[in-house]
């Protein structure tokens, strides 16, 4: 009788996972979003995320251009950082010494559709306003999450 009862119950609590798993990424989403416009505010460099759907990837970067190179009797900055910028991974804020970057496909998650690709991530500037606003859909199976990103205030919201 209760392995009838346990089988009955298991679909439910797979569903259940699935959705932790689901609500998990979004909030990882969401995490790199504030966390790179806080970062942005508070040391006064261009901090970026990239969603990147075709590897399932999060990552956060900044700029560490060197502009005391200008005070300190430079006149001129490299072009290529000019031109390139010279941005690189930040560290995972729970994980000093590691990149900020989270791979979803670990974790089944899909990255559905994202405004904040490699060619045109969001960047958040020393007032912590976005460069774009826009949205990421994650799914796994029929379910799915859209966290949104006002690109006014820079707020970040989660939508199902």
């Amino acid at each position: 009788i209760l392995g009838i009862v346990g089988m009955m119950g298991l679909p439910a609590l797979n569903s259940s996972l699935e959705d932790a798993r689901l609500r998990e990424s979004a909030d990882d989403i969401v995490t790199a979003l504030e966390y790179a416009q806080l970062t942005a505010m508070t040391t006064g460099k261009d901090t970026n995320v990239t969603i990147m759907a075709s590897s399932e990837k999060i990552s956060v970067k900044y700029d560490k251009t060197d502009v005391n190179q200008l005070f300190t009797g430079g006149n001129v900055l490299p072009e290529d950082i000019v031109e390139n910028g010279t941005n690189t991974f930040m560290y995972f804020p729970l994980n000093k010494g590691i990149d900020y970057e989270i791979e979803l496909k670990k974790k089944g998650i899909d990255i559905v559709t994202t405004d904040f690709h490699s060619s045109s991530p969001v960047s958040f500037d020393a007032r912590g306003s976005p460069s774009h606003g826009g949205s990421a859909t994650v799914a796994l199976g029929n379910r799915w999450i859209r966290v949104n990103l006002d690109a006014l205030t820079g707020k970040v919201s989660v939508s199902k």
